[in-house]
């Protein structure tokens, strides 16, 4: 049992938060994981933490260049997790290193992780990294997990995913509090119901009326999209014949795509698929774009391609945006839409923000494009019913 205020969160329980200020729930949720009484046997897993591991990098595109960073075993290990001072002398730790491989061991393949542990964590996508931070919040194995939309970011699968650990953790009889945006995110076993006001002040409600439908959606066969049109306007986005490795894995293999003046599409596929890094080459973030037959507005990666032209066409929004400069997503769109950009991508637009705000956000996109029909936009979104109207193509990448 563990005491929160006037609450009780009693072993096993699983109690579901949400608010219409997210800023505010996940200050309750901080506060929640830091309070003094109970810091050592609470864990916090946050965009904060994705954020606080990624600046310390201090550049976007370092994740493309060269090994930076720490791996994720390295993140994960006894030395990490515990902050070990190896000039410490007969410092005393809460377990011994065994007893931690051995817990380690058992979430690396609870949370499917065996694939990425030498992987840089900052190389990983936003997906990966959340599943990452998760073992680390309960590497300590702590009675009370706090998670701060854990599901931000994650596919549809690893959404199921999620709910299945943490029904499992709580049957374990862990105490978790589960701050969510959508509740087809949440697993069947909530106890609790509460609701954090703008003031940051918690109050129980009642359960939804009926239990939330988790749907999955199949992935198709790679590179799926409909039959270019006779009238086609000129390509903004050309992908040739592109075949890349990055670390040891076979991200994409003789993949070809072309996006024209004016389309509309959504960049599908899971976790780890290469979207966010398809979007690296197109930009050109990814020293990787230089040695593929690329073009953008007609422009070949080259010698003599001035980047600075291209970039200055491009709008940009992205979780990584977020976390490496601390900008928030509807400023980071209202930054895209009003420089007027000939092509938009959008990973991502609605991470960090409640039901409400992402419907509003969604809005502003359809106005945008519908002012600007010769505007070409590519949107990254897991979640299909937050896809705007006028994204009428479809390019789906698969593992």
């Amino acid at each position: 049992m563990v005491i929160l205020g006037k609450h009780e969160i009693k072993s096993g329980e699983i109690w579901a938060v949400t608010g219409s200020v997210p800023t505010a729930r996940s200050a309750w949720c901080a506060r929640i994981a830091q309070d003094e009484e109970r810091a050592d046997a609470t864990a916090l897993l946050s965009f904060a933490q994705h954020a606080e591991e990624a600046q310390k990098t201090g550049w976007p595109q370092a994740r493309y260049y060269g090994e930076a960073g720490r791996t994720v075993a390295e993140f994960l290990s006894f030395n990490a997790v515990y902050e070990v001072n190896p000039f410490e002398v007969g410092a005393r730790y809460p377990e011994t290193r065994n007893a931690y491989r051995q817990r380690l061991a058992r979430l690396t393949k609870l949370l499917n992780l065996q694939k990425l542990k030498d992987h840089h964590v900052i190389a990983l996508s936003n997906g990966e990294t959340r599943r990452v931070l998760l073992a680390r919040a309960l590497a300590k194995n702590p009675k009370l997990l706090v998670l701060d939309d854990p599901a931000a970011g994650l596919d549809a699968r690893q959404r199921a995913k999620l709910r299945e650990v943490v029904a499992a953790l709580a049957r374990r009889g862990l105490s978790i509090i589960f701050a969510y945006r959508h509740e087809d995110e949440l697993p069947s076993s909530v106890t609790k119901w509460l609701t954090v006001g703008k003031g940051g002040k918690a109050s129980e409600r009642k359960a939804p009326p009926s239990k939330p439908q988790h749907q999955t959606q199949p992935c198709a066969n790679r590179n799926r999209h409909p039959v270019a049109n006779s009238n086609a306007t000129p390509p903004v986005v050309e992908i040739n014949d592109l075949t890349l490795t990055l670390g040891g894995k076979a991200l994409f293999k003789h993949l070809s795509w072309t996006v024209r003046k004016g389309e509309r599409w959504i960049l599908r596929g899971e976790n780890g698929s290469g979207k966010t890094t398809l979007f690296a080459l197109i930009t050109g973030d990814s020293p990787f774009a230089y040695a593929a037959d690329i073009k953008v507005f007609g422009l070949p990666r080259e010698t003599g391609t001035e980047l600075a032209k291209i970039r200055r066409r491009i709008g940009m929004v992205s979780p990584e945006m977020q976390a490496y400069l601390g900008f928030g997503p509807e400023e980071l769109l209202d930054r895209a839409l009003r420089a007027r950009h000939d092509l938009l991508l959008l990973d991502e637009p609605f991470m960090n923000l409640d039901a409400r705000a992402a419907r509003k956000t969604a809005r502003r996109i359809e106005s945008h494009l519908r002012t600007h029909p010769e505007v070409t936009a590519i949107l990254i979104c897991h979640r299909h019913d937050e896809v705007p109207s006028l994204f009428d193509h479809e390019f789906e990448l698969c593992p």
